[in-house]
C-alpha cells in the first residue's frame, strides 16, 4: 500500500484505455478475515488459495489501479491511471473482492488546482474492470496519505464518489496514524493502516516498516476509541530490504529490494542484527538482463515485523476498540511474505479478543 511510495512500481498504460466505464452489482458475501493484494496481476499459487481457507478470509481488499499525475506533452501534469492490475486467475469462491484505489498526494495536487476530481471516471473505471472479469462487489476503498494541504479535495472526491455510488454500496478509505488527529473523511469506514510508520529515508532507523516507538504516540489519549469513524485495522506481514549508498560522511536512500535473504554472499559484512555493509561489488542476479547488485561501501537493512511486536501494539489497539465492532486485515497476500509468521501467529494477529 503506498506510503507505499515504494511497496508497489508504477506500470505504463494506454492513454486510450485510461477511463472507461460499465455497471456492476452488489456482493452478499459475509464479512471475515481479510486482507489485501497489491500485486499487478491477480494469480494465485496453492499455498496463497490455501492460506486463505486456512484462516477464513474472506474479504480481499485488491489494488485495481493507482492515480497518478504525469506529465503529457502539450497537456502539462494530468491525473491519470496507473499500475492497473490483470486478472488472469479465477477469485476464491466464496471471497469478497474490495477495489481498492491509491491515490498519489501529486494527483490531489493536480486535482485541487483543475477542480476536476475524477470521482465519476474512478468509478466507471472500477465498474469496467469487474464487469469484464466477473466480479461483483459492494464497497470500494480509496487510500490517499492527504495531509492538511490535501485534505479539502481528498473529502470532497469521498463525497463525489458516494454520489456515483449504488445506495446498497458502502465507502471506505484508509486511514494513517497521523490522520488521526484531523476531521475523518466522509467515509462509511475506515482501515487504521499500522505499518510503514517510520522515516524509510533515514539510515538510521531501526524499521521503517513497524515499530512500536512509532506508533505509541499515536495511540495517547484514547484516540481510537474517541474517533469519529468506524475503523477496521490492518497490520503488516511483510518485508524488504532498503539499501543506501554513502555520500560522503553519511548515508542515502537508494532503492527498495525485495530480496532479505544475504546469508549466502561472502562480500557482504553484517554490522547489526539487521543491517549488512558490502565489502565489495555484490551481484545478486548474475546473468540477467539488468544489473542487481550493490557497490563497495553500501548498506543493506532488512525489515520485517516480528509477530511478537505485531501483538503488543494489537493489544494496545485492541484494548481502545474494545467496544467498537473491528476487523483486522493483514498487508498483504503473497506466499513470500506471509510465510515469514506461523499459523498460530496469523492466528493471533486475526483474533478479536
Amino acid at each position: 500500500m503506498k506510503n507505499s511510495i515504494v511497496s508497489t512500481l508504477l506500470f505504463s498504460i494506454v492513454a486510450s484505455l485510461l477511463w472507461c466505464g460499465c455497471s456492476s452489482g452488489g456482493s452478499s458475501v459475509p464479512e471475515n478475515n481479510s486482507m489485501y493484494y497489491w500485486r499487478t496481476t491477480f494469480s494465485l499459487n496453492e499455498a496463497e488459495r490455501n492460506f486463505l481457507k486456512d484462516h477464513s478470509v474472506g474479504k480481499i481488499y485488491v489494488r485495481f489501479f493507482d492515480v497518478d499525475s504525469h506529465w503529457q506533452s502539450g497537456k502539462g501534469d494530468e491525473v491519470t491511471p496507473d499500475g492497473t492490475i490483470k486478472f488472469v486467475d479465477s477469485i476464491p469462491e466464496g471471497v469478497e473482492i474490495v477495489p481498492t484505489v491509491y491515490i498519489t498526494t501529486t494527483a490531489m495536487a493536480q486535482m485541487q488546482l483543475k477542480e476536476n476530481l475524477y470521482a465519476e471516471k474512478i468509478y466507471k473505471r472500477i465498474n469496467a474492470m469487474c464487469r469484464q472479469n466477473g466480479i461483483t462487489f459492494s464497497e470500494i476503498q480509496l487510500d490517499c496519505d492527504w495531509t492538511k494541504g490535501t485534505r479539502k479535495p481528498f473529502f470532497t472526491l469521498c463525497e463525489e464518489m458516494k454520489s456515483c455510488m449504488d445506495s446498497k454500496q458502502s465507502l471506505s478509505s484508509t486511514i494513517r496514524l497521523h490522520q488521526l488527529t484531523q476531521t475523518p473523511p466522509p467515509v462509511d469506514k475506515g482501515v487504521l493502516m499500522v505499518y510503514n510508520t517510520g522515516n524509510l529515508m533515514e539510515m538510521t532507523t531501526d524499521n521503517s516498516i513497524f515499530s512500536r516507538q512509532d506508533i505509541e504516540p499515536y495511540l495517547r489519549d484514547n484516540r481510537l476509541a474517541n474517533y469519529k469513524l468506524p475503523l477496521d485495522v490492518a497490520y503488516p506481514t511483510y518485508g524488504w530490504s532498503v539499501v543506501y549508498h554513502p555520500a560522503g560522511e553519511k548515508y542515502t536512500f537508494d532503492r527498495l529490494m525485495r530480496r532479505t535473504d544475504f546469508s549466502n554472499y561472502t562480500g557482504l559484512r553484517q554490522i547489526n542484527k539487521n543491517t549488512y555493509e558490502a565489502t565489495e561489488r555484490v551481484d545478486f542476479s548474475p546473468g540477467s538482463e539488468w544489473w542487481d547488485g550493490v557497490y563497495q561501501g553500501y548498506r543493506i537493512r532488512i525489515e520485517r515485523p516480528g509477530a511478537s511486536e505485531i501483538l503488543e501494539v494489537k493489544a494496545m489497539i485492541d484494548q481502545q476498540l474494545k467496544n467498537k465492532t473491528h476487523t483486522n486485515i493483514l498487508y498483504h497476500l503473497d506466499e513470500s511474505q506471509f510465510k515469514h509468521y506461523s499459523d498460530n501467529e496469523i492466528d493471533k494477529i486475526y483474533s478479536r479478543d
